[in-house]
C-alpha cells in the first residue's frame, strides 16, 4: 500500500461498507469522506487529523486540517482533543515545546483544548499527532446517503478554487530545507515561502461564503489533483477542468523545480475547492474578504475527469502519493 491517506473508493471498500454491513447508521447521524454529523439538539461535527511530527509546523498542520474539515460543513470548531504517540527517544522538553505550541493555536484560534494524552511507544520512530476537532454545524448535513450530503454539489455547477496550489508543502519545505535553498534563493524569498504556513485556516473562507448557496472542499494531503478527484468521487459525477486556471504562487513553482516535484500534488491545506451554482458571487464575496478565488471549471454529468491545458486534453490520474512524503522518505 502507498503511503498517505485512503482515497474515496479505498476507504468505501475497506472502511465504511464493512462497518454498514454490521450496524445501520443512526438516524440523526451522517457519515462521509471526512467527518461525522451527530444531530440532536445541535448538529455536532467530528472530525480528525493524523500526521507525524518532526516539528511545530507539522503540529500546526494537524491542527489546521482538522478544523478546516468543520469549517468546510459550514461550522464552528469549539474544542480539540489531542493525543500524541511519542518514540521512546523523544526528549521531554521537545514534548513540551510541542504540546504548549498546539496550546497557543488553540488559543490564538479561539477554540478550547480538551483532553490531551500522550503514550511512549518502541513500535514508532517518529511522533505521531491525531487531532481531532468538535463543532457545530449550521446546515441540514443529515442524510445517510454520503453523494447526497450536499445539494449544491450537482453537474453543472460551476467549480472555484480559493487560496493556491501546493501552498503547505511549499512552506514545510521552505522551513525545512532553508540551509538548501539558501544556495539558490535569497533569504528574503525563504522567509515568503515560509509564511505560507500563515495562511492554512480556511475559517476565512467559510465567513465570507455564510450567505451564499455553495459547497466547501478543502484541499489536502496530495494536493488539488488529489482533491478534484476525490471529490468527484464523492458526488459521483465528473468534471471538465481548465489546468491553466489552477493559481499557483511563483515560490510554489520555483522551489517546486529546485526539488524536482509537481505542486499539483503537494499538500495543500489552506485552499480549497468551491462548488456554486453563482460563481461571479462567491469570488466577490471571497474578494471583498482579501482571498483569492478564479474560477476553474465545471461539474459534469458524464463521469469522465477531463485536464485541459491549452489544446491538450488528457484525464485526471487516480490519488497519488503526496510529494512531500516522497521526498522525505
Amino acid at each position: 500500500m502507498r503511503t498517505g491517506r485512503y482515497s474515496y473508493n479505498a476507504q468505501q471498500r475497506s472502511i465504511v461498507r464493512p462497518i454498514k454491513k454490521v450496524q445501520k447508521l443512526a438516524e440523526g447521524f451522517a457519515q462521509n469522506y471526512d467527518c461525522a454529523v451527530i444531530c440532536h439538539e445541535k448538529k455536532e461535527i467530528v472530525s480528525e487529523a493524523m500526521m507525524t511530527v518532526s516539528a511545530k509546523e507539522d503540529i500546526a498542520l494537524a491542527f489546521y486540517r482538522a478544523c478546516n474539515i468543520v469549517f468546510a460543513q459550514r461550522g464552528c470548531t469549539k474544542l480539540v482533543n489531542v493525543s500524541f504517540l511519542w518514540p521512546e527517544d523523544s526528549e521531554e522538553a521537545f514534548m513540551a515545546e510541542l504540546t504548549g505550541y498546539i496550546a497557543a493555536l488553540c488559543q490564538k484560534e479561539a477554540v478550547k483544548l480538551g483532553l490531551v494524552t500522550a503514550s511512549v511507544s518502541s513500535f514508532v520512530q517518529k511522533a505521531v499527532i491525531s487531532v481531532t476537532a468538535v463543532g457545530y454545524a449550521n446546515a441540514d448535513l443529515t442524510d445517510n446517503d454520503d453523494k447526497n450530503q450536499n445539494k449544491t454539489l450537482q453537474a453543472g455547477s460551476t467549480l472555484c478554487m480559493a487560496g493556491h496550489a501546493g501552498m503547505a508543502g511549499i512552506g514545510l519545505l521552505a522551513a525545512y530545507g532553508e540551509d538548501a535553498l539558501t544556495k539558490q534563493y535569497t533569504q528574503g524569498f525563504i522567509r515568503q515561502a515560509q509564511q505560507f504556513l500563515d495562511t492554512l485556516s480556511i475559517r476565512p473562507v467559510k465567513e465570507a461564503l455564510e450567505d451564499i448557496d455553495a459547497c466547501i472542499y478543502p484541499i489536502q494531503e496530495g494536493g488539488v489533483l488529489n482533491a478534484l478527484w476525490n471529490y468527484a468521487d464523492g458526488i459521483g459525477a465528473g468534471l471538465d477542468i481548465d489546468m491553466r486556471k489552477i493559481p499557483i504562487r511563483q515560490e510554489s513553482v520555483e522551489i517546486s523545480e529546485f526539488y524536482g516535484i509537481n505542486p499539483y500534488l503537494l499538500m495543500g491545506d489552506g485552499a480549497c475547492l468551491i462548488s456554486s451554482m453563482q460563481p461571479e458571487k462567491v469570488c466577490a464575496a471571497l474578494a471583498k474578504a482579501g482571498v483569492s478565488c478564479v474560477v476553474i471549471g465545471q461539474v459534469t454529468k458524464e463521469n469522465a475527469r477531463v485536464i485541459r491545458r491549452d489544446d491538450e486534453v488528457r484525464y485526471l490520474d487516480k490519488p497519488a502519493q503526496d510529494e512531500l512524503v516522497r521526498i522525505r522518505k
